[in-house]
């Protein structure tokens, strides 16, 4: 068996070795602070919390961004409420308008001071920065609703559990797309958002609506 220590090498290859190990631990570094990039970092590590691919995956540390856009979504969604059923049934009405709202309104992000070096290492992959950010906050506005349903009086269990599902399946596509981006393999498509979350919450078949 032929072993190579650093006494048996020769000055060439003793250097030749140092530059590949050199390079290697580069390399390693590199993977690392790419992994910790596009990896965030929760201090809640309760795993019903966190969500993969999220630049805010706890639902204590929304962005400010996401709730003046979440208001925003709130107030629109209030105007297509009919506001001579009761409670319960306005309140499954908001939060269907509401799901609609965060898929389909106009969202504009920036990148913020402590956002640089992490747009720039997105930007030498070939990643849309602004785009994996938008669609990050429409995750979070997405969290907020969830929110505000697991704390209504007016809705059933049953109707908080239907509505946690129509919210999922958009958080869902978001982060499938999220994870798209990050591979390269995105492809934007145009998504008639009203009449597919309108179609999933007719099959979700609330009681007596």
């Amino acid at each position: 068996m032929n072993i190579i220590s650093g006494g048996n090498l020769s000055k060439f290859d003793q250097t030749q070795y140092s530059t590949t190990q050199r390079n290697m631990n580069n390399h390693a570094a590199f993977s690392q602070s790419l992994q910790d990039a596009l990896t965030a970092k929760p201090k809640n590590t309760d795993p019903n919390l966190v969500m993969p691919i999220s630049l805010n995956t706890n639902f204590e540390e929304i962005t400010e961004q996401a709730q003046q856009y979440y208001r925003q979504a709130l107030d629109a969604a209030r105007e297509h409420v009919d506001t001579s059923l009761d409670m319960r049934n306005q309140e499954l009405q908001l939060y269907r308008e509401t799901v609609i709202e965060i898929m389909d309104m106009p969202i504009e992000v920036e990148i913020e001071p402590h956002e640089v070096n992490e747009a720039l290492l997105f930007g030498s992959l070939g990643i849309d920065f602004l785009e994996y950010k938008e669609m990050g906050v429409r995750i979070e506005m997405l969290n907020l609703t969830e929110q505000d349903v697991n704390s209504s009086e007016a809705l059933q269990i049953s109707d908080k559990e239907k509505l946690k599902d129509l919210i999922d399946e958009q958080r869902s596509k978001l982060e499938s797309q999220r994870e798209e981006l990050l591979a390269g393999t995105f492809i934007k498509e145009k998504t008639d958002h009203k009449a597919v979350i309108e179609q999933h919450f007719s099959e979700l078949k609330f009681d007596q609506y």
